[in-house]
């Protein structure tokens, strides 16, 4: 059922002065929509004027003045929410509403009332449309405090089951609609309990040895096991361990601990082969909202080496207990929504890719891949054949000798083009910073921490307006000192050609003193 108000004399306060206009009513094609389900955002952009309205009407309604909120919250905010928030009832709101855009614009306004907007949880029930706005809206309350166990018996009472690709479609759906990763990432954890009951009913992906995902099940069942052991050693600790039983465990502790850091290659994997292959099929919400949690989990690496060196015992014990509960928390992730949603979005060309890939790379916790499962066709990442020489600036060389001149140079080069794509790197053994074919064609924002994109962004934007050339870095790493350049390639004709980034280890160099001439080589 739905009602059609015409004209400019109908503000209505309640829901008996409606129907006794019900004579009135008439239908009309061109008329605006009002539901439960209309968003804040759109409400506003199409009638302005509104804001000021409903900011005079509720004082809870004054937060739509800030722009930054309509942007975010007000995108996936919709009437029903609103009057919540502002306790209010839905249907005299959108009565105030429908009369004031008459009233300003004398434009029909057509209500569908909240009464006949019941979702029935059966099935076949809910549309997908319909099942995107629940998430949205359950998401939302749980983004801004709702009662965590109140807004999952709404899940439950309303949607009742959530794949992983819906998961990730909808983290997508709230980034492209305003809302930062930032504000997912920081909610994740709840994301996956709140799910946790729909999650748990679907099966553990389970794939033959020698896939990927298979591979990567692999070394979470080691990661498990090293979380397992670190946790039991706390425990029998208890809260505050004293000096005794600490000085028998802490060698053990830093073992484990420093094996299950080898965790990081499994991320390293994720971040240069997973995320660039979903982001090929418009999936990057997920990847970023991710490898901003794999930094967390570096930091607490870092902090939890530091305080088992410097002998708190009871910071210690702490941090030891929270890195292991974090890693467990990312196997849960990656088993219950990632490598589902990846098994059902990626093809099997994708998948060959992300083998070679993963070879390039390496694993973690000395896993090798199996050999029952081979792809029926192998993508191999195409590669210009050709026998003959290529004309340089000066000279000629035939392109086997490039690629091996290139791939040999002491360096770590890479290319990023015009358009910020990552389009070359040195495929070379000693490479200091990991790299797999995959990375090609990938948008080189998408290739660095999201904590540190805006400054990539900044130095590429400098060499494209010609105010910087270069850019330098240099860091200690692993005993090693780094030395990284990033250089604009400009054409003679002033054209802007990319980006190179060369990088190198320059530990040896950094410790000559004195001279070797020519005649001392050996």
């Amino acid at each position: 059922m739905k009602w059609l108000l015409e004209g400019t004399d109908y503000l209505l306060p309640s829901f008996q002065q409606y129907v006794s206009l019900r004579d009135e009513i008439m239908p009309v094609e061109a008329a605006m929509l009002l539901a439960k389900e209309t968003t804040i955002y759109n409400l506003v952009k199409e009638f302005p004027f509104l804001i000021e309205r409903l900011a005079e009407r509720n004082k809870a309604f004054e937060k739509l003045k800030n722009p930054v909120l309509r942007q975010t919250m007000g995108r996936i905010a919709t009437l029903e929410k609103a009057a919540e928030l502002g306790k209010e009832d839905i249907l005299e709101l959108m009565l105030f509403i429908a009369g004031k855009i008459m009233s300003s614009t004398g434009k029909s306004v057509e209500i569908v009332p909240p009464a006949v907007q019941k979702y029935e949880k059966k099935e076949g029930k809910l549309s997908d449309e319909q099942r995107l706005v629940l998430l949205k809206e359950i998401l939302l309350e749980l983004h801004n405090g709702t009662d965590f166990k109140q807004v999952q018996e709404k899940f439950e009472q309303t949607v009742g089951d959530i794949t992983p690709q819906e998961i990730a479609s909808l983290e997508q759906t709230l980034v492209n609609e305003g809302l930062p990763e930032s504000e997912i990432k920081k909610l994740c954890n709840h994301h996956v309990a709140l799910f946790q009951n729909a999650l748990e009913r679907q099966e553990v992906p389970s794939m033959p040895p020698g896939h990927p995902v298979h591979t990567s099940m692999e070394e979470n069942k080691k990661a498990r096991e090293l979380t397992a052991a670190i946790k039991q050693e706390v425990q029998r600790m208890g809260e505050e361990p004293g000096e005794t039983i600490w000085s028998f465990v802490v060698n053990h502790l830093r073992s484990l601990e420093k094996e299950l850091a080898g965790v990081d290659l499994h991320y390293i994997r994720k971040e240069n082969q997973l995320f660039p292959l979903l982001e090929q099929h418009g999936i990057e919400a997920p990847g970023k909202v991710m490898w901003e949690v794999h930094d967390d989990i570096r930091s607490k690496f870092r902090l939890t080496g530091e305080l088992l060196a410097g002998g708190e015992r009871t910071a210690a014990r702490n941090a030891l207990l929270d890195l292991a509960e974090s890693v467990e928390d990312m196997i849960q992730k990656e088993e219950q929504i990632l490598f589902p949603m990846t098994l059902q979005t990626l093809t099997e060309a994708d998948w060959s890719r992300c083998r070679l890939g993963d070879d390039e790379i390496g694993y973690a916790f000395d896993v090798q891949p199996g050999n029952a499962w081979t792809a029926a066709v192998m993508a191999q990442v195409s590669e210009f054949a050709s026998t003959g020489e290529i004309d340089l600036a000066i000279g000629r060389l035939p392109l086997e000798v490039i690629n091996e001149m290139l791939c040999n140079l002491p360096l770590d080069i890479s290319f990023v083009d015009a358009n910020d794509k990552v389009a070359y790197y040195s495929d070379s053994s000693h490479r200091i910073f990991p790299r797999s074919a995959s990375v090609i064609g990938r948008d080189v924002k998408n290739c660095h921490p999201p904590k540190s994109v805006h400054m990539v962004t900044e130095i590429l934007d400098a060499f494209k307006k010609g105010e910087r050339k270069n850019a330098e870095f240099w860091l200690e790493l692993g005993g090693k000192f780094i030395h990284i350049q990033y250089l604009a390639l400009w054409n003679k004709q002033g054209k802007y050609l990319g980006c190179l980034e060369v990088g190198h280890d320059a530990t040896h160099v950094r410790s000559l003193s004195g001279q070797r001439r020519l005649l001392e080589w050996k």
